[in-house]
């Protein structure tokens, strides 16, 4: 069976831009694929003429553009949000070592878009499309921090703080005391407040400045243990401004 080797080389650039993520140039490209610099440089225009990829003026260097973006949004579940997202998410789970889950929130409920499980052998688990009550711990706190404390009160009288554990917070006034830490400090945790024996950390994903989801990395108590929560949260919440950043700068219609 006959297949052009041009169209080969093609899809090796794009696949390697998007399994990268960060901006590429025409030399680490040709380097890692072993394509000379004027084929990749004539597959690169190509592409960008189509508005599959786009070039930074200043650093001359490829990152996914937003036409690859619509075509992909019919691919991923969850739409462009997951899109953008996976391979952030996935690069994170290799940093924290536990599973990771992409989350909107819908009405009174947080439905889960995406999640990429740690190759650990004991691993928290969760399909695409679950959904979990807004009270529980670590999202409640995440996607109730950006609205005023008054309608948290509102919102929390009306649906109440369940028990859901020995640790689960169950008074509004000192859950909005953790809510102001989630605000101070940019995430919310969860020390075994809704499953006995499983730690989280939740932060939110913003697009040009409004709350959009969350990105939750949850673990078993003793493996996401004191020691190990601080680079958890610093790579979750640098894994959510990069994914903000990227989300802000396309618009799918």
């Amino acid at each position: 069976m006959y297949s052009a080797p041009i169209l080969k080389k093609a899809i090796e650039v794009l696949k390697f831009i998007v399994e990268k993520g960060g901006p590429l140039g025409v030399t680490e490209i040709s380097k890692h694929l072993s394509i000379s610099k004027s084929t990749v440089f004539g597959i690169l225009k190509a592409f960008e003429d189509a508005k599959f990829i786009i070039k930074d003026k200043n650093t001359k260097k490829y990152v996914i553009g937003q036409a690859l973006f619509a075509l992909s949004k019919n691919v991923f579940k969850g739409g462009e949000l997951t899109t953008i997202a996976r391979p952030f998410l996935e690069k994170l789970v290799g940093l924290v070592d536990e599973t990771v889950f992409l989350c909107v929130r819908e009405d009174n409920v947080v439905k889960v878009l995406d999640a990429i499980e740690t190759k650990k052998t004991f691993k928290i688990s969760s399909p695409v499309g679950a959904t979990f009550p807004i009270t529980a711990s670590v999202l409640c706190k995440a996607f109730l921090s950006p609205m005023d404390n008054e309608n948290i009160k509102d919102f929390l009288k009306e649906r109440g703080l369940p028990k859901y554990t020995e640790n689960s917070i169950t008074d509004i006034e000192f859950f909005l005391e953790e809510i102001e830490k989630t605000r101070k400090y940019g995430y919310s945790l969860d020390l075994e407040e809704y499953l006995t024996g499983i730690r989280a950390v939740a932060t939110l994903i913003y697009k040009n400045n409004e709350p959009a989801g969350a990105i939750c990395a949850l673990g078993f108590s003793r493996s996401l243990n004191d020691d190990k929560l601080s680079g958890v949260i610093k790579h979750l919440k640098n894994t959510a401004k990069q994914i903000s950043e990227r989300f802000s700068q396309f618009s799918l219609k």
